[in-house]
């Protein structure tokens, strides 16, 4: 999505091509662009000329003639392109266009049809449903005390805080990463925790670093173009967004990547004062359960995959939901068990799709767990680590390993170990082995295994 950057980039070069141009007529072809009455739109947009292009936070906005006023926001994909026919530029994707009384076209091209448009006389604008509760953009801010005061009652993380229009104005994806890395700041801090020193460097360093995108046409990532012709040089300079897996540039720490508000946000783990996330893996019945207890005993934080999958069942929203993916696994209007084990055993497709389901919510609510709870060691034993696709939501990794899984059993009264050991046929551990950090061999006493545990804590806390 086009940040401030880029539709402070586009705005200069419409500028320098539109300036005295006037609208002659319009073409809409998908009318949910058009935010306002359309047909007012249509007729009061003719004949317009076109005097300057402004733009708030991540609005652009055309200053036309008679005290009109057209709003835009690019939204995921839109694009504004001013080209010189309609022969090559006309496709599938351009939702509208204007004619220009110079024979050149204004193209609006969006694949996702996520952009909107608005047009209002100039004296509406201030009160716009679009622009009214915009906050303020970062080098408009004075003071520190301005986010103390917008944060102060939120209860939502500090990257969804620099994602928050109505307070800090401009900001998207890239750059708040970016803000908050130069910042020295956890994404996953409380916006009310943050402290007058840190308010002051977010203030700075999104000032800095929006400036520097400007100068460079902002950041193409994917699909942003500012015109037809130019490409933005941002992403040269970007020493967090995009390098998940790479190495720090300041401290050499891997950098880490996880999802706030469903964003992706990458991080230095050392530099922004996030403590690493293990998960705990391995076959059956060798002393998971057991590790994941000892690093507890260290004052880790905890979480078990088996048990979030046990309270999703007891979830009536969840089970609403299955029932309309998974029907036929449902007896009277109730999930049967039994009817899951039977379909996951004869098709092969039914086990894909329902385990990709169950994983994908799992998934979701691992990395909610880590997010919030990033001032302590984090620990989630994940039985099927690599099956599940979960490896990359962890700092470490961490396989446990046993020849006494027979034993294990039997002390837990589980007597059907041939069954259940051949479970362990469905765990891809073995083909993955080599991508664990640290292999725990739990063949002595617990005493000896809560050492083994202690000297792999010892080892990855910064």
């Amino acid at each position: 999505m086009p940040e401030l950057p880029e539709v402070e980039t586009v705005r200069r070069i419409l500028e320098r091509d539109l300036l005295g141009l006037t609208i002659s007529g319009v073409e809409v072809f998908y009318p949910r662009l058009i935010q306002t009455d359309l047909s007012d739109f249509k007729e009061n947009i003719v004949n317009k000329k076109i005097l300057s292009l402004g733009r708030k936070g991540k609005y652009l906005i055309i200053h036309l003639s008679d005290n009109y006023a057209l709003l835009v926001h690019f939204r995921m994909e839109g694009k504004l392109f001013y080209v010189d026919s309609l022969e090559e530029n006309l496709n599938k994707y351009v939702t509208l266009y204007f004619c220009l009384n110079n024979s050149h076209y204004l193209i609006f091209n969006d694949v996702r049809k996520f952009g909107v448009m608005a047009l209002y006389k100039e004296n509406e604008l201030p009160s716009c449903k679009e622009l009214v509760n915009l906050g303020k953009e970062p080098w408009d801010i004075d003071s520190p005390s301005y986010l103390l005061n917008a944060y102060k009652n939120k209860n939502y993380l500090i990257k969804e805080g620099l994602l928050d229009q109505s307070v800090i104005l401009g900001l998207g994806n890239i750059y708040a990463d970016e803000t908050l890395y130069r910042s020295k700041i956890s994404p996953f801090k409380k916006a009310k925790d943050i402290s007058k020193d840190e308010a002051k460097k977010i203030i700075e360093n999104a000032s800095l670093i929006m400036k520097l995108a400007i100068e460079n046409n902002g950041s193409t990532i994917r699909s942003y173009h500012p015109s037809k012709e130019t490409s933005g040089n941002m992403q040269s300079f970007l020493l967090a967004y995009g390098k998940k897996g790479q190495e720090c540039p300041n401290c050499h720490t891997i950098m880490e990547k996880k999802f706030v508000g469903g964003r992706g946000t990458t991080y230095c783990p050392k530099c922004q004062n996030v403590k690493p996330s293990i998960a705990i893996t391995g076959k059956i019945a060798v002393g998971k359960s057991q590790v994941t207890s000892a690093f507890k005993k260290l004052d880790c934080y905890v979480a078990s995959a088996d048990q979030l999958v046990h309270d999703l069942y007891v979830n009536a929203k969840f089970i609403k939901e299955l029932q309309k993916k998974f029907p036929e696994v449902f007896n009277q209007g109730k999930l049967d068990k039994s009817l899951v084990i039977k379909s996951m055993t004869e098709s092969k497709s039914f086990r894909r799709k329902y385990e990709t389901f169950i994983w994908s919510k799992i998934k979701d609510l691992v990395n909610d767990f880590l997010i919030h709870h990033t001032d302590k060691v984090a620990v989630v034993e994940v039985p099927l680590l690599f099956d599940a696709k979960m490896e990359d939501q962890f700092t470490y990794l961490v396989g446990v390993e046993s020849s006494n899984q027979v034993k294990h059993l039997i002390s837990r009264n589980d007597l059907d170990y041939e069954r259940r050991l051949k479970m362990n046929e469905r765990n891809s551990y073995d083909l993955h082995r080599k991508e664990l950090d640290f292999i725990i061999d739990n063949e002595g006493s617990l005493v000896e295994l809560e050492e083994k545990v202690k000297r792999i804590y010892m080892n990855v806390i910064f």
